[in-house]
């Protein structure tokens, strides 16, 4: 817990995607940290995560206890009936609610009543609505807002909802844009975007996601025996913005071009595409090489980074992705891919390997530089563990996120006058 709290305890509510969501820890991560500063925070999810496995602590914070699920019945009939005893139950002490029903302004989500419900779970007002994601922000936080119910809106912008703009434009973010009073940019790269799109300089923030360093505190155990297998490791979401396939195929190079490697790979994680790359394993005849682990609980991750080698990660796409400083804060050398906000992370070089995203042939060739060279693997681990520890530890990076909630607040200086201080990298000094 924080010693540095001060000025009060805050109301705060996170709206989501899914909760809860193993793969999102950068987000469970701030929410407990605020509780261990006394703060209240309640949690809005617009999906149910269907894991059988949950982080921790979930169970040991009782964060079911403070969800509330977006989730309205399929059947247009019962929905409607529902809406009904919804508006007679609210409206005579809550009459901004028919507003919500305005299908000129919010169009088929106030068809289909996620307005007028979103607006109903919301049955206290909060210091602050913090909306994780761009789209949660527009859809929810921005209408909350605009009804009159809450006053505060926070929104921070990660991957997802960077991608989408640029694909679709800004204007899908439009009455957040205008409603928000902070925007929280994870990465230099993500906070360039926002501002090439026009949003108030003022009101944008550079504030990374984080990890519990002393979670991951565990060195790898290095060795320069080189008689023993070397254990490459890739924990990511199996979806195709991960291409997790190249580390695969990398893999495969290597041992053609090395057949007498022993090497191990592991591959942590789930989702849509674990047939394919378990096939793909088959064809390339490394069922012996390569193994899907599936998901597994922090203490697990924890572990399987502890002893191995060498972190992979071959995204095509990326913004500030945490496992990146998970093992690095284990003492592991990276390859990645330089996309995104990867070079805040891993430095070229120094701490790891960036290579062209989809480029095999150079992902192999880093491999074998470092299973080649294990002190080298041991400097860059070193000098990793200190880029994170110095950067992306959670405990300071909640200490100052409350401060950007008393900012919002207090209305004080516009957010542009701390971030102007940049660091002799060209990075952002995180200042507690």
């Amino acid at each position: 817990m924080s010693g540095q709290e001060v000025g009060g305890s805050l109301r705060i509510a996170f709206i989501v995607d899914y909760f809860p969501a193993l793969s999102e820890t950068f987000i469970l991560n701030q929410i407990t940290g605020l509780i261990d500063r006394g703060h209240t925070v309640d949690i809005f999810a617009r999906y149910q995560w269907s894991e059988d496995v949950v982080h921790p602590d979930v169970e040991r914070y009782g964060l079911l206890g403070r969800t509330r699920h977006f989730t309205l019945p399929r059947n247009p009939f019962v929905r409607a009936a529902l809406g009904a005893r919804m508006l007679i139950a609210n409206v005579p002490r809550r009459p901004a609610l028919l507003r919500a029903m305005n299908v000129v302004r919010y169009g088929r989500s106030a068809i289909a009543l996620h307005i007028l419900y979103a607006a109903v779970l919301f049955q206290r007002r909060y210091d602050i609505v913090h909306c994780q994601y761009g789209t949660n922000g527009e859809v929810i936080g921005a209408a909350l807002k605009e009804l009159g119910l809450q006053q505060r809106l926070v929104t921070t912008f990660h991957g997802t909802d960077i991608r989408l703009a640029q694909r679709r434009g800004i204007g899908i973010y439009r009455r957040l844009l205008a409603l928000g009073d902070c925007f929280i940019a994870i990465s230099d790269y993500s906070r360039q975007q926002l501002l090439a799109w026009g949003v108030d300089p003022g009101k944008v923030v550079y504030h990374p996601v984080g990890i519990d360093c002393r979670v991951f505190a565990c060195a790898p155990q290095m060795s320069n025996d080189t008689g023993r297998d070397i254990s490459i490791v890739t924990v990511a979401r199996l979806v195709p913005e991960k291409a997790v396939h190249n580390g695969i195929l990398a893999v495969s190079k290597l041992l053609r071009d090395r057949p007498d490697l022993r090497l191990r790979y592991d591959i942590v994680g789930d989702g849509p595409l674990r047939g394919e790359l378990t096939g793909l394993i088959r064809r390339l005849g490394l069922d012996g090489v390569v193994r899907m682990r599936g998901p597994l609980q922090q203490d697990a991750v924890v572990e399987i980074l502890r002893r191995s080698d060498v972190f992979v990660l071959s995204s095509i796409a990326e913004v500030l992705p945490v496992v990146l400083m998970e093992a690095q804060a284990m003492g592991l050398p990276v390859i990645a891919t330089r996309v995104g906000a990867v070079d805040e992370i891993v430095l070229d070089e120094r701490s790891g390997f960036l290579v062209p995203p989809g480029d095999v042939e150079a992902l192999a060739g880093k491999l074998q530089r470092l299973i080649a060279r294990p002190q080298v693997r041991v400097e860059f681990g070193e000098r990793g563990r200190r880029h994170v520890l110095e950067r992306f530890d959670v405990n300071a990076l909640n200490d100052r996120l409350v401060q950007i909630y008393r900012r919002v607040l207090d209305g004080g200086l516009p957010f542009y006058v701390e971030d102007a201080a940049r660091k002799a990298d060209g990075t952002y000094a995180v200042r507690a």
